[in-house]
């Protein structure tokens, strides 16, 4: 936390998050640890000037837990995404994440709900 400006924003751009402070990020941290077992982010490529920064990684973790109603536990995901940053007195102010969501879905095996409601043709 100490990289990060005390009124610091993280976007989950896929998911549609916007976490804003110290405490909601705290928290979602926990929410991810818990559902995420064995949780590691390798970064392949990064870069960055003192205004902005981008990080492109792959994190891979055992699932643990529901996705959309089905229990997922145990499902090894590995997902390839890209970090944008923007930096204010030397450290994160806002950090979005960028990854491609269906390769969660095609791990998982789950048809999100927002998608069942179309008919399969």
């Amino acid at each position: 936390m100490a990289l990060l400006t005390p009124d610091r924003v993280f976007q989950d751009i896929c998911y549609g998050l916007r976490i804003e402070g110290q405490d909601a990020l705290r928290a979602h941290a926990q929410r991810m640890k818990k559902h995420n077992l064995d949780l590691r982010v390798d970064v392949t490529t990064c870069d960055a000037t003192s205004l902005t920064g981008v990080a492109e990684w792959r994190l891979c973790h055992i699932y643990a837990g529901n996705f959309d109603g089905v229990d997922c536990t145990g499902i090894p995901i590995a997902i390839c995404g890209l970090s944008i940053y923007h930096f204010a007195a030397g450290r994160i102010a806002r950090a979005a994440d960028y990854w491609d969501y269906f390769e969660l879905i095609r791990a998982l095996k789950v048809v999100p709900r927002e998608l069942r409601q179309f008919p399969a043709d």
